[in-house]
């Protein structure tokens, strides 16, 4: 018989090879990765040189957003949508009678699609970034462990969230919109998209008690050394935290899920 350790590497391998048939859009995808990046520069180049923020160069802008899209394209994923069309057509029962954690199911495949995702995504990107402004190095040994865990930790966070948005069709039937709410979190109080350096303290003091904060910011936050060590037990402690909520949250609503489990025309 497999191990779960089998399995999970099998189910990782056919995520990962399903992404390759598309070559075409791999090749798209790098082309709109770099074009999303080159944008990207050019609008901080001129916000920072207005005067923005005089405390962030446009070396710390360019290894945030390479450091971003590293840390994205390994918290990407698209199970919400794709288990909600599961629970309206019925094929989700399938689920059910596997000698397998569905939760750890979909984890591979997460994992899987996401390293694909990554050499997609965040090669060319690191590339280029590193032509323009270099390597960026953590200023020490703790910064990098903190990045390394959180990292990790953040990845964690987002599969619950999103699967626990997934498990939400079961009453919904429909999950584009809670989709949708979720990368709103991620790219508001997740600082996706603009640093969370540059809001106002009010909106930073409520990001530390959300999950969002700790997909991704938190990470390249410590990995940058814009955040003090001292503060490092904190932030492990919160993230650890939302991990143990999700993971709960999402054991119970599993349990429910399979209680109502209703097959729509059957």
């Amino acid at each position: 018989m497999m191990s779960v350790v089998s399995i999970c590497r099998l189910y990782f391998t056919c995520a990962f090879r399903s992404q390759m048939v598309y070559r075409l859009s791999a090749l798209t995808g790098i082309f709109t990765s770099l074009f999303h990046f080159l944008v990207e520069l050019v609008l901080w180049n001129t916000l920072l040189g207005a005067g923005i923020r005089s405390g962030t160069s446009m070396g710390d802008m360019i290894a945030y957003i390479m450091i971003n899209e590293f840390v994205l394209s390994l918290t990407h994923s698209g199970m919400a949508n794709t288990l909600g069309a599961e629970i309206r057509d019925g094929s989700v029962v399938m689920h059910l009678i596997r000698p397998f954690s569905f939760r750890l199911y979909l984890l591979s495949g997460m994992l899987g699609e996401n390293s694909y995702h990554l050499l997609k995504n965040f090669i060319p990107v690191f590339i280029t970034g590193c032509i323009l402004a270099g390597f960026p190095l953590p200023p020490a040994a703790a910064n990098f462990f903190m990045f390394s865990a959180l990292t990790f930790l953040g990845i964690y966070i987002m599969f619950q969230i999103i699967f626990i948005s997934a498990l939400l069709a079961f009453w919904t039937q429909a999950t584009w919109f809670l989709s949708w709410y979720v990368r709103a979190g991620v790219f508001f109080f997740g600082g996706a998209i603009i640093p969370l350096w540059f809001y106002p303290s009010v909106l930073q003091n409520i990001s530390r008690y959300l999950p969002f904060r700790y997909i991704t910011f938190e990470a390249i936050d410590f990995y940058l050394g814009k955040a003090p060590l001292a503060r490092a037990g904190w932030s492990l402690a919160i993230a650890v935290l939302w991990c143990l909520i999700l993971t709960l949250g999402a054991q119970a609503l599993w349990t429910l899920a399979r209680k109502k489990l209703t097959v729509n025309g059957g």
